[in-house]
């Protein structure tokens, strides 16, 4: 991208103490991925666009739903109408929001497989996804290749942020494995209100432009936390050194990182929606999936994806042959109906 000097959009942000143009000018020349484009995602995503974050890569594995717009920036009635991917929705936003930066959408679920593509020639990535499983793939990354990253999570009227820099203790460290899927509260179980997304993206926005723009002034290794209904806020010193025993840090085997073969199943928070996706690197071109379907199935075919509308639901296939099923929870059953309709 070619450099450019600060215009007076970002004149008032340059006043402020401790910003001025070198800060401007470093947060211009900066790479980011954001991971996830839901309630805390899609807020990241504007927030550093209108500060002026040069290249900005989305990635989010679904789409637009009406339930989501009571706390999901970027999108509207249409998005959902027309059950837009996110990404795509997203960068379309930004794209009218600042025409100055790059925007790279991705119709991606993050795994290891693709972590390298996703996340290799940025300087910084952020965390805006629902589930462990991902967050343990971001760490051990960012271990990995000494790069730094920002988590971040909302449930109910709880949030939580931390920043996790090269050289300092992970998220492995404090805690060395994923805790059981059915001990964590989801949106779907919990719900969520908008003032805990709006929290964990404002000093996630916040803790990106220190980083990216100040990286002489790294902010220190804590995590914050925050009540949103009883307006409890407190932050919590997290330890300066790597555990001994950390298996990202310390033994370096990176179990995040590990690709397992054949395919994997999750159930989407508060979707009735399973996703799968496979191992396999030969899935047809959707066109060729899509003629399969002519005269027996209503369809809508688009360059990014193939969404085929059944008794039961509908199911949406994305290139490469990542799927989701709409009209169940059951892994099992959305395999079924996944391999009834679409044979592939």
């Amino acid at each position: 991208m070619t450099e450019r000097p600060p215009t007076s959009r970002y004149q008032r942000q340059m006043l402020a103490e401790g910003f001025g143009r070198k800060t401007q000018e470093r947060l211009d020349r900066a790479r980011v991925t954001i991971v996830g484009l839901g309630a805390i995602g899609s807020r990241v995503a504007e927030d550093l666009a209108r500060a002026g974050v040069g290249y900005l890569r989305l990635v989010d594995r679904d789409f637009v739903e009406l339930s989501n717009l009571h706390r999901q920036h970027l999108y509207d009635e249409q998005d959902a109408a027309d059950e837009q991917p996110k990404a795509l929705a997203s960068a379309l936003r930004i794209e009218r929001i600042n025409s100055e930066i790059t925007t790279d959408p991705r119709l991606e679920d993050l795994g290891p497989e693709i972590a390298g593509e996703l996340l290799g020639d940025v300087d910084l990535w952020i965390d805006g996804t629902d589930n462990f499983q991902t967050r343990y793939v971001l760490n051990d990354f960012a271990v990995r290749e000494r790069k730094p990253w920002i988590y971040g999570a909302c449930v109910a009227n709880q949030a939580m942020v931390a920043p996790f820099l090269p050289g300092r203790s992970c998220l492995r460290c404090m805690f060395p494995s994923p805790p059981p899927a059915e001990t964590v509260q989801t949106c779907d179980t919990a719900g969520i209100i908008p003032p805990a997304a709006a929290y964990v993206a404002a000093l996630q926005t916040a803790l990106a432009i220190a980083i990216l723009g100040r990286p002489d002034e790294p902010p220190g290794p804590r995590l914050f936390t925050a009540d949103l209904r009883a307006l409890d806020m407190r932050d919590i010193k997290l330890p300066d050194e790597p555990g001994k025993t950390c298996a990202a840090c310390a033994t370096r085997e990176f179990p995040g990182l590990r690709v397992d073969a054949g395919t994997k199943a999750k159930r989407l928070c508060g979707r009735n929606a399973v996703q799968l996706s496979s191992a396999s690197a030969d899935f047809p071109d959707l066109r060729d999936v899509a003629k399969k379907l002519d005269g027996r199935y209503e369809y809508e075919l688009s360059r990014h994806m193939l969404r085929v509308h059944i008794d039961e639901g509908q199911i949406t296939v994305f290139r490469g042959g990542r799927a989701i099923v709409q009209g169940t929870e059951d892994p099992g059953r959305a395999r079924a109906l996944f391999d009834r309709y679409l044979g592939t």
